[in-house]
């Protein structure tokens, strides 16, 4: 076994590393960047405003003209927020086959439409008033944040040059908080926060897909889709041209011709077949995880408890939007320094220190809330404990892993990984929506005790079973899993004798 494990470790330091030219940012790929992202800021935006406390006070209003009971609104609150999250995984299941299909700027600007749509659907409810309308367009938009959820990180990604891989690959997230953040600003009572205005408020995400659809027809398609998936060589060189500004792209065209010829077993692949697929059950397992810990980590408990500690430092109800905003800006500052520090210090060491941080705050934050009530310089410390958490989370645990399920598939599976991944994401959000308000009443504080050895299992996963993908091709990344997982596997079986060896001779017994 031993010798086994030699040759696998001098295979992997032997096998020459090619070397990949560093490309610059273009104008072509900051535009096409840029505008794309204009989708993950309509997530951010229309998350905020789905679940904004003042516009589910309007739609219990709405419903509360309806005869009934308080049963009556608490369901109907609950319906009303449960319905975006069933929405998104509805957008999750199309969007694979909409890329796939359509290409991925194709499925991008038909989305583009349907939000416009949906967002119509909204500014409707708000000038209707009628509660079942206003249910319609809350799943009718969850459809379009799901389809944009997987379609923009895709596209990015794909679109990217090798260096600047996983600062673009966090960007939609980056863009999801500055999303939040524009929400926030325009809820303000001074702003569009009110109740003449709410028809403009959530009309800007079709403001912003209006313009998408006018500008995206002019970017290119993913050279990825074109060379691999639709066998179009002259196209996708053309693509490559008018992103990277330059007419030598040979390198990454023999790059793809690779990839294509790696991935024949994959053609065809949808998302029921790669459950099933024997060579990507690890990677399939591996997107389950990240998205459960993602999120099963807290991250619902420190929003639900953030408005009281707020409150419980004497700050005055109208002051709490204000801390809101201030807590935005430090997960925007958190995500644009992981940003410039993605590929120097690569995705599994961002993704071990945030999962890291939450393991530790969610016991801290049990202990320190406990203790709230006996002082009062308590709820300051809790208020910092849980920025630094979220700030935590955005950089690790919320921006990475769609990165790490674009690096570890290849094309033609890439986008049913997203699939799985965006089912797992979406699902647990609302049955995490659905639970944690009747576990909360009865545990309080402790639900936070629920989430830390969720928190560490993904910890200890990822850093015993994710590999480092930073500076490496897709198909670089492919060839290095099977070594990583056998050593892996070959450093356990050798510990296993040794285990069994201390065993026999604490119990006096011959180890032969």
């Amino acid at each position: 076994m031993k010798t086994t494990g030699r040759s696998i470790d001098s295979k992997a330091v032997l096998e020459p590393k090619p070397v990949v030219r560093k490309w610059e940012v273009t104008n072509s790929l900051l535009r096409t960047v840029l505008v794309t992202s204009l989708g993950s800021i309509q997530y951010g935006y229309v998350i905020w405003v789905v679940y904004s406390p003042v516009l589910l006070m309007e739609d219990m209003g709405n419903a509360a003209k309806n005869p009934g009971e308080q049963q009556y609104l608490l369901f109907m609150l609950g319906l009303a927020i449960s319905l975006f999250p069933i929405g998104g995984l509805t957008g999750a299941l199309i969007a694979g086959v909409m890329v796939d299909e359509y290409g991925r700027k194709g499925a991008l600007l038909i989305n583009c439409f349907c939000s416009m749509v949906s967002s119509m659907f909204m500014v409707c409810a708000t000038v209707v008033q009628a509660f079942l309308f206003t249910m319609v367009s809350r799943f009718i938009v969850g459809i379009t944040i799901g389809i944009f959820s997987i379609v923009v990180p895709l596209y990015l990604i794909e679109i990217s040059p090798l260096n600047m891989r996983g600062a673009i690959g966090m960007l939609p997230h980056f863009f999801l908080a500055v999303g939040v953040l524009l929400a926030q600003l325009l809820s303000f009572p001074e702003m569009l926060g009110n109740e003449e205005d709410w028809p403009i408020l959530t009309s800007v995400p079709g403001i912003l897909a209006l313009f998408q659809t006018i500008v995206v027809p002019s970017f290119p398609e993913s050279p990825r889709y074109l060379l691999i998936q639709k066998n179009d060589e002259e196209k996708a060189m053309l693509a490559l041209q008018k992103l990277r500004h330059n007419e030598d792209v040979q390198e990454e065209i023999e790059e793809l011709q690779q990839e294509k010829m790696a991935e024949k077993t994959e053609k065809s692949m949808n998302s029921l077949k790669l459950l099933c697929f024997p060579s990507l059950r690890w990677q399939v397992l591996s997107v389950i995880i990240l998205m459960c810990g993602q999120q099963l980590s807290g991250v619902n408990a420190v929003y639900f408890y953030t408005e009281r500690i707020y409150l419980s430092t004497g700050t005055d109800l109208n002051n709490v939007p204000y801390i809101r905003v201030a807590s935005s800006v430090a997960i925007i500052t958190a995500v644009f320094v992981g940003i410039f520090y993605i590929d120097s210090m690569g995705r599994k060491f961002l993704l071990l220190l945030g999962f890291g941080m939450c393991t530790i705050l969610c016991i801290v934050l049990t202990m320190n809330l406990e203790l709230q009530g006996d002082a009062l310089w308590m709820s300051y410390v809790n208020a910092f404990l849980i920025n630094i958490f979220l700030m935590g989370h955005a950089v690790g645990p919320s921006a990475l892993p769609n990165l790490i399920i674009a690096e570890i598939f290849l094309q033609s599976s890439r986008s049913s990984a997203y699939v799985v991944g965006g089912f797992v994401h979406w699902f647990l959000n609302f049955f995490s929506i659905v639970t944690f308000l009747n576990i909360q009443k009865y545990i309080g504080f402790f639900s936070f005790l629920i989430c830390c050895p969720i928190c560490a299992a993904t910890f200890f996963f990822i850093l015993k079973m994710i590999p480092e993908t930073a500076h490496q091709t897709f198909l670089e990344i492919r060839k290095q899993l099977p070594i990583y997982v056998a050593q892996r596997q070959i450093t356990k079986m050798e510990r296993m004798p040794r285990r069994n060896t201390r065993r026999a001779l604490g119990e006096g017994q011959n180890p032969v």
